[in-house]
């Protein structure tokens, strides 16, 4: 089950007095970043061989496989962070990162600072939606693609400040003068 939908059941939960809205946002981050950092951790631990196991083989295909290796070595910094809101691709790029070598304070600090933004989201719009599911769920697939949008835009952002920095790196390199 997506993570997505248990935070927006927590905030229904919290909405429906069931539990408490900060206890539900402290067990979202809490879960979500234990979640993550179990496989960060596996990659690390296992290198490539995780891939090859039972109960991973089915869900890592790969196709996902080979596209989070080549983000996670592109920038890992930032595919750390983006990760979280791709739900598609959040688990095997978490993989990936811990098989790449990714620092685990890099992973813990940009994937514990997006979840700083995603987790309140899910589980305020479960708190406001209350107690009507199909509503929630509805909401949910649409705020989605406005975050996917956003992250998007932020990428977009990012790749194109790297290439005009080695557009620039590159031009100051060809006037430079041969010795």
């Amino acid at each position: 089950m997506p993570e997505d939908i248990t935070l927006i059941a927590a905030g229904m939960l919290a909405a429906l007095k069931s539990i408490s809205y900060t206890g539900a946002l402290i067990a979202g981050f809490v879960g979500v970043l234990s979640g993550d950092c179990m496989l960060f951790w596996l990659g690390r631990k296992y290198g490539n061989h995780v891939f090859e196991l039972p109960l991973f083989r089915t869900v890592f295909t790969e196709k996902r496989i080979a596209l989070a290796r080549e983000k996670v070595l592109n920038n890992s910094k930032m595919i750390c962070f983006t990760a979280r809101f791709l739900p598609g691709l959040r688990a095997p790029t978490y993989l990936t990162a811990g098989v790449m070598g990714v620092s685990p304070l890099t992973f813990l600090l940009l994937d514990g600072f997006a979840a700083l933004i995603s987790v309140p989201i899910w589980v305020h719009l479960g708190w406001v939606l209350g107690d009507n599911l199909d509503h929630a769920l509805a909401v949910a697939l649409k705020t989605q693609k406005y975050i996917l949008l956003a992250a998007a835009v932020l990428l977009l952002f990012f790749i194109f400040y790297k290439l005009r920095a080695k557009r620039l790196a590159k031009t100051e390199t060809d006037q430079s003068p041969q010795v």
